[in-house]
């Protein structure tokens, strides 16, 4: 019999447009695939949010909900001095967030009921500002954080582009504090899976499962066709927008042949131009991918893992992007084509639109990461299924 699994997440996901549904999505499948029995604990933060098709896929026997009132009395008073410190550029105070100020405290009480009812092998916490149920997990009960970004580098990232709304930022020893509840912290790649490591006593384990994707055989598409793809997230938005302003009149005056393509959430963002089509949110994005001759990754900050650069690998894209879109993935041969500055990047996008034996390379160095890719991840994920507490 297949253990059970109880995921605990704020995330709706379905539909699945977004980067963080796709990772719950596809850790459920997982479970699922592995022969578990998944429970789905829905932490209603959102009101806009509508957890009814979740609820259809999870299983009506399945799905459970805590309504979150996210923000207390207090919290909500430190987060207003906070905004009016920020636009007064006074920095320091309340500058980090504390692990808890984004779950309602009364789940303590909730989760002690629900353990009384209910019991599991293993209980997943989605991101560690909802770690705080982990608190009331019954002994013999193996605990899990995935924690799908490192919220100590959050800051520094929202300060690089400009951004003022600072949705979540710890200080490492916060960060430490929240991730010392779990049995197991998974990382998202193995950069910050080093990180997590430096910063929790050795009776935590730590391992890096990264996203479960399909995988494509390495071929050529013969389109002129440069896709991006992805949600309307401040840093695709703030990437998007740059290779719209800088490296597509490159492309334009170094004569490329080429049709920029945008897809997803974003293109809500994005305004109506002759320069480039906007395919909005694309049922099939499978067919998206396959229509592109290239798959760009135009961001210049970020933290956890770029979604976006492995989802086109899991498709045997050939990929441009910037060192960071490429963050933790290690490989000793390339998987993408990496430009730091403008010139640079539209350079490796008109050798890939003209060069097949180039556009071949990288698909089949992608089909090539993609299958030791999911090794690793199954190999990790098998290590906290037969976890015993």
């Amino acid at each position: 019999m297949g253990k059970r699994i109880l995921f605990i997440s704020e995330t709706v996901v379905i539909p699945v447009e977004r980067g963080n549904r796709k990772r719950v999505h596809n850790l459920i499948n997982m479970f699922r695939d592995a022969g578990c029995e998944v429970d789905f604990l829905y932490l209603y933060t959102y009101a806009e949010e509508d957890p009814s098709d979740t609820r259809a896929w999870i299983g009506e026997d399945h799905f459970y909900q805590f309504r979150n009132k996210k923000r207390s009395f207090p919290v909500f008073c430190k987060r207003k001095v906070r905004k009016i410190l920020e636009i007064l550029h006074i920095p320091g105070l309340f500058k980090y967030f504390t692990i808890d100020e984004k779950i309602d405290p009364a789940i303590d009480g909730f989760m002690k009921d629900f353990f009384a009812e209910h019991h599991y092998d293993v209980v997943w916490a989605e991101y560690l500002y909802n770690s705080r149920p982990l608190l009331s997990v019954p002994e013999g009960t193996v605990k899990v954080v995935d924690t799908v970004n490192a919220f100590t580098f959050k800051r520094q990232m929202y300060e690089a582009v400009g951004y003022k709304n600072y949705e979540f930022a710890l200080t490492r020893e916060e960060e430490a504090r929240g991730l010392k509840r779990a049995d197991w912290v998974v990382a998202i790649q193995e950069e910050e899976e080093d990180f997590f490591r430096s910063i929790v006593p050795e009776t935590v384990r730590v391992c890096t499962i990264g996203e479960s994707m399909p995988q494509t055989k390495g071929y050529v598409s013969h389109t002129k066709n440069i896709l991006f793809l992805g949600s309307f997230y401040v840093v695709n938005r703030e990437g998007v927008k740059h290779f719209i302003e800088k490296i597509l009149p490159i492309l334009k005056r170094k004569g490329a042949d080429y049709h920029f393509q945008i897809a997803g959430t974003i293109c809500r963002h994005i305004p109506d131009s002759e320069e480039y089509e906007k395919l909005g949110v694309v049922e099939d994005v499978g067919d998206a991918y396959r229509q592109a001759r290239l798959v760009i990754n135009p961001v210049h900050y970020g933290t956890g893992l770029n979604i976006k650069t492995i989802e086109a690998l899991s498709y045997a894209k050939p990929l441009v992007t910037h060192e960071i879109g490429v963050r933790g993935l290690r490989a000793d041969y390339p998987i993408a084509m990496v430009a730091e500055d403008d010139e640079a990047y539209a350079d490796a996008i008109i050798e890939i639109l003209n060069k097949d034996e180039k556009a071949l390379e990288l698909s089949q160095n992608a089909e090539r990461f993609m299958q030791e890719y999911q090794e690793k991840n199954q190999a990790a994920f098998a290590g906290i299924l037969n976890t015993k507490a």
